[in-house]
């Protein structure tokens, strides 16, 4: 800057209005350096500025710093102030043990002693020590002479010769005539240096061992507890290949509505300009519910493998353990790590753990718990408090959506309830042929998937993937190379009735009356119009602690009239009726038959609005009290009986009905009768030979309704 300054100096001086072009040449440069001066002054203190603050920056960090590493410093203080205390003090107590023995005694004289003390006889123990011409007199406690003087129960005496006053003893004790064997004993001790500092050093480590533990032990519990605090979260990351996973959604077979609603969450997070330039907004969560085993943790598992953001899984009983609160503290860990990772999605699979209807006071029969209470009302929390714009999705699967608390049902939380169902008679097409890939068949899977799915009404995927399972361990049990239509139609049987128990002997009387029974059940079934297809009937006892069954093949219906109902009633009495009208006694083998027969009557005057006497009303049971049967009914005592009265008739009518319907075909009765004790199994065709074909026409083709499945795949 010196320079700058004589430059600017020099310039003035040199200047001469000789010539005025060049005067005006030559004030403009002079004009332009001292512009230049006072930039660079100007920067200089700006960057002085800077400095300054960033000084001002690391000193106020500093500071910040300075109390906690003034708290560090005076707890090391404090812990060797407390260390030489301690050692200071132990050597304080070493060196001063004798003194404080002293300061517990009675100073007596020997004249004393040997007069008045050691006649009395009270004197248990005499210890002398030759270093310090001491002896110490322990007298019994609570001793007196004869005139009543109350004896102290240490004396300390001087001694100048330790061999006379030892003497001295002896002879008064002598002259007492005590007897040498109870002499008062004298013993002699030394004080060690060595044994000072021996229980010094004890001292210290009894001390200073539990302050050792307790150190150690604090790093590693507060470790074990932070462990059982935190959750251990599944997160898939689609930028790493080790946590990607192999199936898509194209590997899930059916759930073609539910699969789009899912979809669209992941083209959102893919493609979010598409839906925000029209305003829309990202629902915050999905549930999805369903009867188990319908794919909903499958589908869950697609939506993750597709989804190019991460995915959180957790499962509900995670958050449920012992300790009070940590059900609400991993709540707010799972959150915390999906803001870290947004966008993503959170999947909690079976949420109903800690979903459920909060209770009104706290009541037990509510069934929910105070713990199982904060989880929720955290998760509630976390799901107000989430931005929209921050792309955190939610997702959840339950199969019990009744018993859901309502706010986390409402829009808002889970905007969409995605209802995964049983599949229908396509989709299970769609599944049969996608298990069947995986196994050996002697065919194409496709022969066997249509009529499979005839066979398997109201079976989920889970139950589809067992029966191909099961087929094909069949098949390799009996050593064959490729499963065949006979280990498939195992399989069906096993999953509905167990496998076949052989050794379950049967005598000749038992065995009759169950072929009665099942061909009674058959018969009706057949001779009635608004029934199902038969498949299959047999008398081989299963492990499920059937004696026999009847397999049929119901059509995929949504809506019964009061007709079709009521032939299904008098198919499951047929044998109860049978049995009633051959041989003149019931037996106990119907008691499941009159289960389901009480059920459909009560749903059909309770729930179904069905009956006259009762009206178009409808009372469905309480499926979410803890006791339906002490909950509280919307109805009176009065109505109650008539709904009683009604459901009672309408069994008895439909008992009746079935009996006059087997009388009337007494005689195929007895042919079905008997071909069950000779084969043990009855097919479709096998009883068509037997009696004839059914009187409503042809009951063996299943109705499937028509879907228009290839539309719902275009828009995936």
């Amino acid at each position: 800057m010196n320079s700058l300054h004589k430059m600017a100096t020099s310039s003035i001086v040199l200047l001469r209005p000789n010539k005025s072009h060049n005067f005006e040449k030559r004030r403009s440069r002079l004009h332009k350096l001292k512009e230049d001066i006072e930039s660079h002054k100007h920067g200089k203190h700006s960057q002085e500025s800077s400095e300054s603050n960033n000084d001002n920056e690391k000193k106020s960090s500093s500071d910040d710093d300075q109390p906690e590493n003034e708290k560090e410093k005076f707890k090391q203080q404090m812990k060797k102030v407390f260390a030489y205390s301690l050692f200071a003090y132990g050597i304080y107590y070493m060196f001063t043990a004798s003194e404080r023995i002293e300061n517990q005694m009675t100073p007596i004289s020997f004249e004393d002693f040997l007069n008045r003390i050691l006649p009395s006889g009270c004197v248990y123990k005499i210890e002398i020590s030759p270093e310090q011409d001491k002896a110490y007199i322990y007298v019994l406690h609570g001793s007196k002479l004869d005139d009543g003087t109350l004896l102290d129960p240490y004396y300390i005496v001087g001694i100048n010769n330790i061999e006379r006053f030892e003497h001295e003893i002896r002879r008064v004790e002598s002259n007492y005539g005590i007897d040498p064997s109870n002499w008062t004993p004298i013993k002699y001790f030394k004080y060690s240096w060595v044994a000072g500092v021996a229980t010094l050093v004890i001292t210290l480590l009894i001390f200073s061992l539990p302050f050792i533990l307790m150190s150690r032990m604090k790093g590693s519990f507060m470790n074990m507890f932070s462990n059982v605090m935190k959750a251990k979260f599944k997160v898939l990351d689609p930028n790493l290949k080790e946590s990607k996973l192999n199936i898509k959604f194209k590997d899930v077979a059916g759930l073609h509505e539910a699969k789009i609603e899912i979809m669209e969450f992941v083209d959102y997070l893919k493609n979010p300009s598409k839906y925000t330039k029209l305003g829309a907004k990202l629902p915050k969560g999905a549930i999805m519910t369903g009867p188990p085993g319908c794919g909903k943790t499958l589908l869950a598992k697609a939506l993750a493998a597709e989804s190019s953001v991460p995915f959180i899984s957790a499962n509900g009983t995670e958050f449920i353990e012992m300790i009070g609160g940590l059900g609400a503290s991993r709540m707010r860990d799972l959150f915390k790590l999906a803001k870290q990772k947004a966008p993503c999605m959170i999947y909690i699979d079976e949420i109903d753990a800690i979903g459920k209807k909060r209770s009104e006071g706290n009541s037990p029969m509510n069934g929910t718990t105070s713990e199982e209470e904060q989880t929720l009302n955290q998760l509630l929390v976390e799901m107000d408090g989430m931005d929209s714009g921050k792309g955190i999705i939610v997702f959840a699967s339950t199969n019990r959506p009744d018993i859901l608390d309502k706010a986390l049902m409402r829009p808002g939380r889970f905007d969409r309830h995605v209802t995964v169902d049983l599949p229908t008679a396509l989709e299970r097409t769609e599944l049969f042929e996608l298990y069947l890939k995986k196994i050996k068949l002697d065919k194409n899977p496709s022969y066997y998937s249509g009529r499979l799915s005839q066979l398997t009404p109201g079976m989920s995927g889970a139950d589809i993937a067992n029966i191909v399972n099961e087929a094909a361990i069949h098949a390799a049990s009996n050593k064959k190379t490729v499963v065949v239509e006979q280990d498939i139609n195992y399989a069906i049987e096993r999953v509905i009735a167990g496998p076949e128990k052989r050794s379950r002997t049967l005598v000749k009387e038992e065995k009759e009356t169950v072929a009665y029974h099942e061909a009674g059940h058959a018969l009706v079934g057949w001779l009635l119009e608004h029934t199902d297809a038969l498949l299959k009937v047999t008398i081989v006892p299963r492990t499920s602690a059937a004696l026999g069954f009847a397999q049929y093949t119901p059509r995929d219906r949504k809506l019964f009239t009061t007709e079709e109902l009521f032939d299904r009633m008098c198919m499951m009495l047929g044998g109860r009726a049978a049995e009633n009208i051959c041989f003149g006694r019931i037996t106990t083998g119907a008691h499941d038959d009159l289960q389901k027969v009480t059920k459909q009557a009560y749903a059909q005057v309770q729930i179904y609005g069905m009956n006259k006497k009762v009206g178009p009303l409808s009372f469905p049971p309480d499926q979410t009290s803890a006791s339906p049967e002490f909950s509280k009914k919307p109805y009176g005592k009065q109505l109650a009986r008539v709904m009683d009265e009604e459901a009672k008739a309408l069994i008895a009518k439909a008992y009746y009905t079935t009996e006059d319907l087997i009388r009337k075909n007494h005689d195929k009765l007895d042919i079905l009768a008997k071909e069950l004790l000779k084969k043990e199994s009855l097919t479709y065709e096998d009883v068509k030979n037997l009696i004839g074909p059914p009187p409503y026409g042809d009951k063996n083709v299943i109705e499937m309704a028509e879907q228009s499945l290839p539309n719902l795949e275009q828009n995936i």
